[in-house]
């Protein structure tokens, strides 16, 4: 049993911009109304972590504790909180990306969340598993619903997508989130990834998978879309390649495609005529785009990780050592991971 008990919060704090990150003592924090304090047991780390440590963007505030996704246990609830209660076993995606608040940050013993931004996970999984997808979760539920307009489900069974979807970027975090959640929607996915991740992906969901390094990809997609019958007329490009997912949109689904992009377009490269180039941010599931996260975290997420239609994906990479070893994790993702996602356990 899983103690729900508060007794010290430690963070790794990131005292001033550029710095590098400290174990300090924090005091335990206190939810809002519609708030929740989540005891962690595991955090992982993302990109943005380690680009805000370098590039100071996002946070205004410090000293502040960076981090979006962690798991644990609840351990006390907002006044307003009716779908969480102590002992709750949850995953979340933390607002200080947003919020500019520390105690909204992950890589700490206890985090506050949003209602809106927390899932409860099944007791079958772990910790661990359950800290890898909040928000690359989030990101491509702002991808598909929001930018790229497809409409929420209305039932159990999914319904048969006109258009094709191309994901670009499909081993990455938020690229393998999209995989699984398109395949839910219906869509027949043709994926890009490097080849040691095909079997992975086609597993997750995607119809056909191809190497993003062959030359000849646009061409290989563009037949393949053709012969299936489903003319690929949206993107999601998880890595911001841009342009060669501007040239499949255009070649396979003609001027009225929507592409959207996990970063900003390259402004270097001429935007194909016609073609719609939106930028994702999972920051909107919480924001502007509140009531659909509320929708997407509170119940298709916990319904999908139950049934399984959702799982915890990438493959993960324990960093030993605990919080002390958060730097150590910010640096190896720095560094490049493929098919990983690196957590840190809490213990």
């Amino acid at each position: 049993m899983t103690s729900t008990n508060p007794t010290q919060n430690l963070a790794a704090v990131l005292e001033s911009p550029g710095a590098r990150l400290k174990v300090l003592p924090r005091p335990i924090p206190k939810p809002g109304p519609n708030e929740l304090v989540v005891r962690n047991h595991a955090i992982a780390t993302n990109p943005v972590d380690w680009k805000i440590q370098d590039y100071s963007f996002a946070i205004k505030t410090y000293p502040t504790v960076l981090g979006s996704d962690g798991c644990g246990v609840v351990t006390e609830v907002g006044s307003s909180v009716t779908k969480f209660k102590k002992g709750d076993r949850v995953t979340g995606f933390g607002a200080v990306i947003y919020n500019d608040n520390a105690d909204h940050g992950s890589w700490q013993t206890y985090t506050v969340l949003k209602d809106i931004a927390t899932t409860k996970i099944p007791d079958f999984m772990s910790f661990e598993e359950g800290s890898v997808f909040p928000m690359a979760m989030a990101t491509s539920a702002v991808a598909l619903f929001t930018i790229l307009s497809v409409p929420l489900p209305t039932g159990s069974a999914p319904t048969a997508q006109k258009s094709g979807l191309l994901i670009w970027g499909a081993a990455s975090s938020v690229g393998i989130s999209a995989v699984q959640l398109a395949r839910n929607l219906g869509f027949k996915v043709f994926a890009t990834a490097s080849p040691a991740h095909h079997q992975t992906i086609k597993s997750l969901g995607a119809f056909e998978v191809f190497d993003y390094r062959d030359a000849n990809v646009v061409e290989k997609i563009v037949a393949a879309a053709k012969a299936a019958g489903t003319p690929i007329s949206l993107g999601f490009d998880a890595v911001t390649e841009g342009k060669q997912s501007a040239e499949i949109l255009v070649s396979s689904g003609g001027k009225r495609g929507k592409l959207c992009l996990a970063l900003e377009w390259d402004e270097k490269e001429p935007r194909p005529d016609g073609l719609e180039i939106t930028q994702t941010g999972a920051l909107r599931a919480g924001t502007d785009q509140a009531e659909m996260g509320k929708w997407f975290f509170n119940e298709y997420l916990e319904k999908a990780l139950q049934d399984k239609s959702i799982v915890a994906a990438p493959e993960i990479e324990i960093v030993e050592g605990g919080l002390a070893s958060a730097q150590k994790a910010f640096d190896k993702v720095k560094a490049g991971v493929s098919g990983k996602k690196v957590v840190v356990k809490v213990e």
